[in-house]
């Protein structure tokens, strides 16, 4: 039945929706794609970000994975499968977008995971642990900081650490780096509450997660100074010391 229902779903986009913007799609096969923004998702099911942010056939590059995770770069470049770090190399290097947004969200089952450790329920799953491992440093920071409060407090803080250590992975490739020094890359860390359908983005200068109002843009990460100053024990302990607005 849910195959039947992804079959029924295509053929109504293609006797609708790529009807109605054939013109959209012959240009973007004759011409290529020219996304301005990447956006680094989770795999969840409930996140889509081309729906979140209504956006249109190439208008977006997107890679999704567990937890919306960026592992630190490799240097020398090794002969492993890194088909995140691809992706962002192919969309800075290749397409040369000028934003990257890390997007995370609430109730994310691979942030839970990361945080219940090995004696989860996930625990003995064979790679779900060495990815989310990426954000070890911050989930061992948040456990501590935020030992006694209830799990909901400390996995939407995690959540949000995770995020922000991503974004700090991300100017560890040099060619985001430099991109960013050259002021034509602009990094953002941004957190879905999708119980409450409201988005937030980080903001270097408090720290914190910040209600996303109307369409201005905030707390975009300009400078690699913005973020490299923020330490993980510092953004945490900034946490730990807010009560949840939310």
């Amino acid at each position: 039945m849910a195959l039947e229902r992804l079959l029924k779903g295509f053929a109504d986009f293609r006797m609708g929706y790529y009807r109605e913007h054939l013109d959209l799609f012959e240009k973007l096969a004759s011409e290529g794609q020219s996304p301005e923004i990447l956006i680094v998702g989770c795999s969840d099911a409930r996140v889509d970000p081309t729906i979140l942010t209504q956006t249109k056939p190439g208008d977006i590059f997107t890679v999704r994975n567990v937890g919306a995770m960026v592992p630190p770069a490799q240097f020398p470049a090794d002969e492993r499968h890194h088909g995140t770090s691809a992706a962002i190399e192919f969309a800075v290097r290749g397409l040369h977008v000028k934003h990257i947004v890390v997007l995370g969200h609430a109730l994310c089952g691979g942030i839970a995971a990361l945080m219940d450790g090995s004696g989860g329920a996930y625990g003995h799953y064979d790679y779900l642990a060495t990815w989310t491992s990426i954000a070890q440093e911050v989930r061992n920071l948040v456990v501590r900081e935020f030992k006694g409060r209830p799990r909901a407090e400390i996995a939407r803080a995690l959540e949000q650490a995770a995020v922000v250590n991503s974004v700090r992975n991300l100017l560890t490739f040099r060619w985001v780096a430099l991109e960013v020094a050259a002021g034509t890359l602009s990094l953002h860390a941004w957190w879905f509450n999708l119980v409450e359908g409201q988005l937030y983005a980080f903001n270097p200068e408090t720290t914190a997660f910040e209600p996303v109002l109307g369409v201005k843009l905030g707390g975009a990460i300009t400078q690699q100074a913005a973020l490299s100053g923020i330490k993980p024990d510092q953004f945490v302990a900034a946490l730990a010391r807010r009560k949840p607005a939310f």
